[in-house]
């Protein structure tokens, strides 16, 4: 409260042992404050600054008291701090504190509210006094303090495990037998771990074993290769393990486990032939394990995966009380305005990438997890998508997803929401027991809905970062096992290659690229260039094919031949020629100028009778430069809407932009996608295909 002192005009006055700052503000000069009502908006629209605030504190109730509640969480002295903030949609103020040193990415952000009971049972939005938010429904009251000792936390986390275990219905009705992993580590002894093979040992098949979901990191990883096998199965000395991977062990021994499964030693680095067939059985080692172990906040396998210490947890809830001097006139006696206010550090979904909730979020709502990187690699994605249950250790807490709950350290269990079709709701989908094809469409439209999950997969997955792009499909390899196993009838272990279903081609053929590369080292040869793992960047998927108003296919797939991969290479790798039928129509190369100079490329058709089907491209590798990589031809793949008797406006078509294959006649290498824009014109469907029907043929794409 001291850091008030400087404003002019507060004269601190004691009442019950308390600080009062008088301010002759009138109590609702608020609502034509210049400075708090940029900060109480729908969305982060200005920055304030912290200092005119302050000063405002003598006019405007408001600001005085976000003077005072922001006393509590950061310096007030500091003259180059400036506020952002939005009321959301729960009714509260989320306030970003841009001090010295942050960025609007960076700076922490704040969630403030009314908790006072005088507005109980009344449907006020705000303080008629001070101006601030009166939530609905406090959450502060869902907190939790994190335990003292690794002992009281990890008993958190078995009682999480003993739960899920003998109470959850839905996590134990999956009773396939899954093959236990070749190989295990025996942890039971306390100074060293023993590399033991399954079928030597005679274990049940049923052993529970923990699976360990780490990042590697660039160097010191302990792996198992051919001329240490014999060593490990001795035994590995504890203080010989990697950091992260002896952190995992000492989490098994106190969750009551005596069998860990680590890759780098379960799997001979070096023995092509042991690696090309665990990598198929990732689906049984990661979905038959009792719990997959998440070091969340691990880089690599160097740095360790402690519990997280007092000052990275999770800050609790402030209570504030505010007490604003009221005074009629000049004369008459101070009345105090008293209101609770509650200040929690800001909780955006999107914040993080893990379930939970974590230590330090960013005031904004990038998706990026900051500290708990695991998230941003390629190869945990599967190993957290098929688990049956997962305890995250992060760098602030440990938090918990299985198919029944989301728990975390800081935070008492909210109540389930169910569907009508009595699917539990998750915020986020974490894992392949959280997806459910209930009422996603029609009945009709089922091929949609398969499709549709497969694409949701594939565009969170495709922004992981990958050391080997040549692992682009390998690192995914588990998860397409599982959908064979769940819905055999449409993902067909026979229809699988480069990441695409053939039954569903068309519509996973609508990808564009946008983003960053994923990889250092990029090759696109390593995958058929009409296939996504091709790109080495982000993978998003044309939305209206799923959700648009009577989209239509225009293309068709013919025949599939898949080249056999060179010798040496990764699993998933290859070459694949598909032979397609639709429109493929002729293009030229345009460049448009637009006011201000900016120029952007577009392929019109060369019949000028489908001149409106002109569009700019999003080309599939950053190399390739303004010229498109030779296009010479867009293949029409989908449009919306579509109806044969009806006249409509074409709001978008989706095409791919190919370039000739030198030598071959009619093959063609997809180059990048085009979108043509909604045209000015209404067409009858049956005419819209009159027009295209001269250009429909068949094609292939290598």
């Amino acid at each position: 409260m001291g850091c008030f002192a400087w404003i002019p005009k507060l004269k601190p006055r004691l009442r019950r042992g308390k600080m009062l700052l008088h301010s002759s503000a009138r109590p609702t000069a608020w609502e034509q404050c210049p400075h708090c009502k940029e900060l109480f908006g729908d969305v982060y629209d200005k920055r304030i600054q912290l200092s005119a605030v302050l000063e405002s504190s003598t006019r405007c109730a408001r600001c005085w008291a976000l003077g005072h509640i922001i006393g509590h969480v950061t310096d007030l002295a500091s003259a180059s701090t400036v506020l952002v903030g939005s009321i959301w949609h729960d009714n509260t103020l989320e306030i970003g504190v841009i001090g010295p040193g942050d960025t609007f990415e960076t700076a922490p952000g704040y969630k403030i509210y009314d908790i006072s009971d005088r507005f109980k049972g009344e449907r006020r939005r705000l303080d008629p006094i001070l101006g601030l938010p009166i939530a609905p429904k406090a959450t502060h009251v869902n907190f939790r303090p994190i335990g003292a000792t690794p002992e009281e936390r990890f008993g958190l986390a078995k009682d999480w495990l003993s739960e899920c275990v003998t109470s959850h219905e839905t996590c134990n009705q999956d009773d396939a037998q899954y093959v236990l992993p070749r190989r295990l580590l025996d942890i039971s002894d306390s100074d060293h771990v023993r590399l033991i093979n399954t079928l030597h040992q005679e274990l049940h098949p049923r052993t529970a074993y923990v699976a360990l979901s780490y990042c590697w990191g660039k160097q010191g990883n302990l792996c198992t290769i051919t001329t240490n096998l014999k060593q490990h199965t001795a035994g590995i000395p504890m203080l010989s393990l990697p950091s992260t991977i002896r952190d995992a062990v000492i989490a098994c021994k106190h969750l009551g486990q005596r069998y860990l499964w680590v890759d780098a030693l379960c799997i001979i680095q070096d023995n092509l032939h042991d690696k090309m067939a665990q990598i198929p059985q990732m689906a049984d080692i990661y979905s038959g394990a009792l719990l997959v172990l998440s070091a969340a906040g691990s880089s690599g396998s160097l740095e360790g995966c402690p519990l997280g210490p007092l000052e990275m947890q999770p800050s609790p809830p402030k209570l504030i009380e505010l007490d604003y001097p009221l005074q009629s006139n000049d004369t008459e006696e101070l009345a105090g305005y008293r209101v609770n206010v509650v200040v929690e550090q800001m909780e955006h979904e999107r914040c993080r990438s893990l379930p939970g909730h974590w230590a330090r979020e960013t005031f904004d709502q990038d998706p990026t997890d900051a500290l708990n990187v695991i998230e941003e690699r390629g190869w945990t994605f599967q190993e957290r998508f098929l688990a049956k249950r997962s305890l995250y250790i992060g760098k602030g807490e440990m938090s918990w997803t299985c198919a029944t709950e989301v728990q975390c350290e800081c935070r008492k269990p909210s109540p389930s929401i169910m569907t009508e079709a009595g699917d539990r709701v998750f915020t986020r989908r974490y894992g392949i027991n959280h997806m459910s094809v209930n009422r996603l469409f029609s009945e009709a439209e089922l091929s949609k809905t398969y499709s549709y999950l497969w694409t949701e997969i594939i565009t969170t997955y495709s922004a992981r970062l990958l050391t080997q792009f040549g692992d682009r499909v390998a690192a995914l390899e588990g998860i397409a096992v599982a959908l064979q196993r769940k819905w055999p009838e449409i993902y067909k272990k026979d229809e699988y290659f480069f990441g695409c279903w053939l039954s569903l081609l068309p519509d996973l053929l609508l990808w564009h690229a946008s983003g960053e590369p994923v990889s250092e080292h990029i090759s696109p040869d390593l995958f058929p260039s009409w296939s996504w793992p091709s790109c080495g960047r982000p993978i998003t998927f044309m939305s209206w094919m799923w959700y648009g108003v009577n989209p239509k296919l225009w293309v068709e797939l013919l025949d599939f031949e898949v080249k056999p991969p060179p010798p040496g290479a990764v699993f998933g790798q290859g070459g694949g020629t598909v032979t397609l039928r639709g429109p493929l129509i002729p293009v030229k190369r345009e460049v448009v100028v637009y006011d201000g100079g900016f120029e952007e490329v577009e392929y019109v058709p060369i019949d000028t009778q489908l001149s409106f089907m002109a569009g700019g491209a999003s080309m599939d590798h950053d190399d390739q430069g303004p010229n498109g990589d030779g296009v010479s031809h867009l293949a029409l793949v989908g449009s919306y809407p579509f109806k044969l008797q009806e006249k409509s406006k074409m709001l978008s078509c989706a095409f791919l932009c190919v370039a000739p294959v030198e030598g071959r006649q009619e093959v063609f290498r997809r180059v990048g996608l085009a979108i043509g824009p909604r045209t000015k014109q209404a067409f009858l469907g049956h005419d819209l295909q009159r027009l295209l029907t001269p250009h429909i043929m068949n094609y292939k794409l290598v």
